[in-house]
């Protein structure tokens, strides 16, 4: 079945004499999370994953994605049109785009919606084809309806958080960023990352239920004399006269673009994959001398005393809402109540927001529910029209998270529904992940190894049964802001500076191992950790992780026999930590069923 939107888009590229157009999923301030407005890749193609790239031919599409979302994209895309081809590595998607152009062909683009060092990158690729990259947002236009779609940047009140919760304020932010662009030669620091600006100003906002984004929408300028910040977001009073104590001054978000121009001869900087390209344009670089790596990258990546205190806090709350969420579930379930996987998400978000009370914020991301089959497809997300009926009989997969004025979340787990003992490969594959998730928490490494050094830790006893899963292990985690986070990723794919994959002590990160049989079921399991001092010695400070995530993992699902032994240990010791800081707030049942999932296993002595 043709998209007509799409059919549309074929058309407008053979009248422009295009070889072909090519849209990140992306917006302006190249955030993660794209507002269905934004998102044109979805309305060309149907698909609703967070990342991908798509290649608009004359008559024929390609969508380029990672491993994650190719049961997803296959489930989704009916248009015949359009070929899914999985490739991680940026890198390999350029090649493939080189060569479905002809010599001297036109690739035209959205500059508003690429980096710089995208366009760079390909620029660089396309050189011995001699490819033409040409800017033209005028084209998808008629795609976008913004009067008619809901924005995900809700228009609230942006307010400033609470002391206790940040280490430094604003002006003491700013001037580290001023004092290390001083030492490079720059007298400005331009930014439109949305998690930079909301660090930099320590401002945050509480979207309506269901959405997501607890940033400013916003562009920013760092200067000597003075910092801008251009939003169209609505500011508290107290808001208002916090910037203005920060020496930053407000101005309407569509100002940014022109206000370029007027500091084009300023010595300022800028990191190219942090900024759009239609930006860069307005500069008029004629070189990169004004690209740096953010100074903000490792500030932001690493917290500080007091965030790290409330990140302890919020776990907590998140840890009560999320295991008595998953109780109740199994409950409705196993009673043979009637439940969909969309019911069962909104029973999640629910309880965040009533133990949350007046610290909750919003869902760090789409809850994800799966269940049987669906559990398979890493970031599946029930919709109301389309829901399986939840049943006994088969694993239920729930990841989800939250941003609270202390701090954001992430957890997985896999419940067992079955009325009995589930299947007995179902329980090693289980016990399996949770041996990855457990090998790696309680890992312990000399400073200066890598975040993909890591990785193989969680992986060994997957790769010893001939079995992966086609995802990255870790992901940095942000503070009240995108859960998504760099520069700490525990991943044999790592695309960045090798430098700044090294784990720092401060970083929160995810510990998320899996497995997944397609049109079976799927297994995934994930606390976030954060990484801590251990203890120093002639070979350097040796660091190791910490568990923040506190909610038990399925008695049922665990088979005892295959458990190592080393972990045994270690996840008695967790066992013990979540039953101690959350059975005062169950209930009866619920401390009941708690007890069960935490007792400890007996632990075997070495041979």
């Amino acid at each position: 079945m043709r998209n007509r939107l799409l059919a549309k888009l074929y058309s407008e590229l053979k009248k422009k004499a295009y070889d072909a157009y090519f849209l990140d999923i992306s917006n302006e301030n190249l955030y993660e999370f794209v507002d269905v407005k934004d998102n044109l890749v979805m309305k060309l193609t149907g698909f609703t994953g967070d990342t991908g790239l798509l290649l608009v031919l004359k008559n024929r599409s390609i969508l380029y994605i990672d491993g994650r979302f190719t049961i997803q994209a296959k489930k989704e895309i009916k248009d015949r049109s359009i070929k899914v081809v999985k490739l991680s590595s940026r890198s390999d998607i350029y090649k493939d785009i080189k060569s479905r152009i002809k010599k001297n062909g036109i690739l035209a683009f959205d500059p508003k919606i690429e980096s710089i060092k995208t366009i760079k990158c390909m620029e660089k690729e396309f050189e011995d084809k001699n490819i033409v990259l040409k800017c033209d947002y005028s084209i998808v236009d008629g795609i976008k309806n913004n009067k008619l779609e809901e924005d995900q940047f809700e228009r609230e009140a942006l307010f400033v958080l609470d002391r206790r919760y940040v280490s430094k304020p604003s002006k003491k932010k700013i001037a580290e960023v001023l004092f290390d662009i001083k030492n490079l030669g720059f007298t400005h620091y331009i930014t439109s990352s949305l998690e930079e600006i909301a660090y930099l100003t320590n401002l945050r906002k509480k979207p309506t239920i269901g959405k997501t984004n607890v940033l400013p929408k916003a562009f920013m300028i760092i200067g000597v004399k003075k910092s801008y910040i251009y939003t169209d977001d609505i500011l508290s009073k107290k808001a208002k006269i916090y910037l203005s104590k920060n020496n930053i001054a407000i101005l309407p978000y569509d100002m940014f673009y022109s206000d370029l121009t007027k500091i084009k001869n300023e010595k300022f900087a800028l990191d190219q994959s942090l900024n759009n390209y239609y930006a860069y344009k307005k500069l008029s670089l004629k070189d990169d001398k004004a690209s740096i790596i953010s100074p903000l990258i490792m500030p932001m990546s690493i917290k500080g005393k007091n965030e790290r205190k409330a990140l302890l806090k919020c776990n907590i709350i998140d840890g009560v809402a999320i295991t008595k969420a998953i109780y109740h579930i199994k409950n409705m379930v196993m009673n043979g109540d009637k439940i969909s996987e969309y019911e069962a998400k909104h029973i999640v978000d629910s309880y965040r927001v009533e133990i949350g009370k007046n610290l909750y914020l919003s869902p760090s991301f789409d809850t994800i529910v799966a269940y049987k089959e669906n559990s398979a497809i890493c970031h599946y997300s029930p919709s109301e029209r389309s829901s399986k009926n939840i049943k006994k009989g088969s694993l239920l997969l729930i990841d989800s998270g939250s941003n609270y004025v202390c701090g954001t979340t992430d957890i997985t787990r896999t419940v067992s529904l079955y009325k009995r003992k589930a299947p007995r490969k179902i329980r090693k594959h289980y016990t399996m992940v949770l041996n990855s998730l457990m090998s790696l928490a309680m890992q312990v490494f000399p400073y200066g190894i890598l975040g993909s050094s890591l990785d193989i830790v969680a992986r060994q006893n997957l790769y010893n049964e001939y079995l992966d899963y086609d995802h990255g292990t870790g992901h940095g985690i942000g503070y009240i802001s995108n859960v998504h986070e760099g520069p700490n990723r525990i991943s044999p794919n790592v695309n960045i500076d090798k430098k700044l994959n090294i784990i720092r002590i401060g970083q929160v990160m995810s510990d998320e191992p899996g497995l997944y049989f397609e049109g079976k079921y799927g297994i995934r399991l994930e606390n976030d950790i954060m990484s801590i001092k251990d203890r120093e010695n002639k070979y350097g400070t040796f660091i190791k992780f910490m568990h923040l995530t506190l909610s038990p993992f399925d008695r049922d699902l665990i088979d005892e026999k295959i458990l190592d032994k080393k972990i045994i240990k270690e996840l008695n010791s967790y066992n013990k930590m979540v039953y101690r800081k959350l059975h005062k707030f169950m209930n009866a049942d619920e401390r009941k069923k708690l007890r069960y999932d935490t007792k400890p296993f007996k632990e075997r002595k070495e041979v």
